[in-house]
């Protein structure tokens, strides 16, 4: 048996990794049912980026091996 899950409703990117981490981790089946992104949502997710970008709220392709390498 294949658990469905709609990743769309769950808003915490946290509890969406941990759920996807969990459920390899056990070897539970499952697949994604994700609906299409609509245009204002793209355009949203731009405007959200961008923004993210200019406060320099990012992380380096150095800081991401950095913190790769405590898990």
């Amino acid at each position: 048996m294949e658990l469905i899950i709609d990743f769309d409703n769950i808003k915490d990117p946290g509890k969406k990794e941990w759920l996807l981490r969990t459920l390899k981790l056990m070897g539970i089946g499952f697949q994604a049912t994700e609906k299409p992104q609509t245009l204002a949502q793209y355009n949203e997710d731009l405007a959200t980026g961008n923004a993210e970008i200019e406060r320099g709220d990012f992380l380096s392709a150095e800081d991401l091996k950095i913190e790769a390498r405590k898990w």
